[in-house]
C-alpha cells in the first residue's frame, strides 16, 4: 500500500535482507552455461562464457558464501532492527487486509507516481546489486538470478506483511509493479543491445509540499522517464552531434498528498545530454565501460536523470 514516508527507501533496503538470504544457497550451485541460458529464457542473449569451475569446488564455494555472507550480513542484521522500530512499530494484528489502489488514475492515492516508484525500486535494486554480486565471486548468470529473485521476494515479502501489519494493507497492483520492476532488470542486465539504446530513470525536484529534500517521499517531486539514447543506435552514434542526444519520455502526478492541492497528472516529452557518451569521449578515448570508476558512473547516469534536459509538458486533468 503506498505510504506517506520514506517507502522506495524502505523497499530498496530490504532487498538486502533478500539477497543475504538467497546467496549462500546461489553460491553452493554454480550453474552451468546451459542452465543459465535456460533460466534466461527464450528472450534472453546467450551471456558470456564463463570460466570453467575449479577441481577444488568445494573450497570455492565456501569461500564464495562467505563472502556473499560479508556483504550481506552486516546489512541485513541492521534493516531488521531499523524495520522492527520504525516500519511495523505498531506491530501486526493476524488479519490479513488488502486493499484497491489502482494504478494510475486520477482517483488513486498517488496518481500512480508511488505505483512507478515500487517499479523503478525493484528495477535499480536489480542493475545495482548484480555488478556487487559478480564482484563478491558469482557468475554473472547467478548474480542477475540472485539479484532479481532476492528482490522480488523481499519486495513480495514486505508486501504480504503489510498486509498483517495494524497500519498499512496489502496492495496486489504494488505486487504486480514489484514483480515488472525486478523483470525489466533481468531484461536489460540480459540484454545488453537493448540496454544500450534504452533506459528507464527517476529524477526529482523538491515540491512545494516538501518540508525538505525528500526524494523518496515526496511524491509530487518525483518523476519517471524512459530514455531512448542515439548513441545506442548504429545509424546516429556516427553523427557527430546526434549520438550525444537522448529523448525522453516521462510521466508526474502532483498535489495528491494532502486534501485541497490541485491534482495534476502530466506526460513529458524532452531532450538531454548522454553523459555517458560525453564522459567516455572526454575521458576514455571514446570507450564505454572500461574501468571501475566509468561503470560505476555509467550506471549512474543510466538510473537518474541530472539536470542536463529541457521538457515540453502535456497535461493529462
Amino acid at each position: 500500500m503506498a505510504r506517506h514516508g520514506p517507502v522506495e527507501y524502505r523497499h530498496a533496503a530490504a532487498c538486502v535482507i533478500a539477497c543475504s538470504v538467497a546467496a549462500p544457497a546461489a553460491a553452493a550451485q554454480p550453474v552451468s552455461d546451459a542452465a543459465v541460458l535456460q533460466m534466461y529464457g527464450p528472450l534472453a542473449q546467450a551471456p558470456a562464457a564463463q570460466p570453467a569451475p575449479s577441481t577444488a569446488s568445494s573450497t570455492w564455494t565456501l569461500d564464495l558464501r562467505t563472502r556473499n555472507a560479508l556483504v550481506f550480513g552486516a546489512g541485513a542484521l541492521a534493516i531488521a532492527a531499523y524495520g522492527k522500530k520504525n516500519w511495523w512499530d505498531q506491530g501486526f494484528d493476524g488479519k490479513f487486509k488488502t486493499v484497491d489502489e489502482g494504478f494510475f488514475g486520477s482517483n488513486t492515492p498517488h496518481g500512480g507516481t508511488d505505483k512507478l516508484g515500487h517499479m523503478f525500486s525493484n528495477y535499480a535494486n536489480v542493475r545495482l546489486f548484480t555488478p556487487l554480486l559478480e564482484t563478491a565471486g558469482n557468475s554473472r548468470g547467478d548474480a542477475i538470478w540472485l539479484s532479481a529473485l532476492g528482490t522480488a521476494a523481499v519486495f513480495t515479502a514486505v508486501e504480504v506483511l503489510d498486509g498483517f501489519s495494524k497500519q498499512y494493507r496489502f496492495s496486489p497492483q504494488d505486487a504486480v509493479m514489484n514483480i515488472g520492476g525486478a523483470a525489466l532488470g533481468v531484461i536489460m542486465e540480459t540484454h545488453p543491445q537493448l540496454d544500450d539504446k534504452f533506459d528507464f530513470r527517476f529524477s526529482y525536484r523538491k515540491s512545494n509540499q516538501s518540508p525538505g529534500w525528500e526524494p523518496f517521499s515526496d511524491y509530487s517531486g518525483q518523476r519517471y522517464l524512459v530514455v531512448a539514447k542515439a548513441d545506442g543506435f548504429d545509424s546516429l552514434r556516427k553523427r557527430p552531434l546526434l549520438r550525444y542526444l537522448e529523448l525522453s519520455v516521462g510521466y508526474q502526478a502532483r498535489g495528491y498528498e494532502e486534501p485541497g492541492l490541485e491534482k495534476r497528472r502530466d506526460v513529458y516529452v524532452g531532450l538531454s545530454l548522454n553523459l555517458s557518451r560525453l564522459l567516455a569521449d572526454g575521458v576514455y578515448e571514446g570507450h564505454l565501460h572500461t574501468t571501475r570508476v566509468q561503470r560505476t558512473a555509467d550506471l549512474a547516469f543510466e538510473l537518474y536523470q541530472f539536470p542536463t534536459a529541457v521538457y515540453s509538458s502535456f497535461r493529462l486533468d
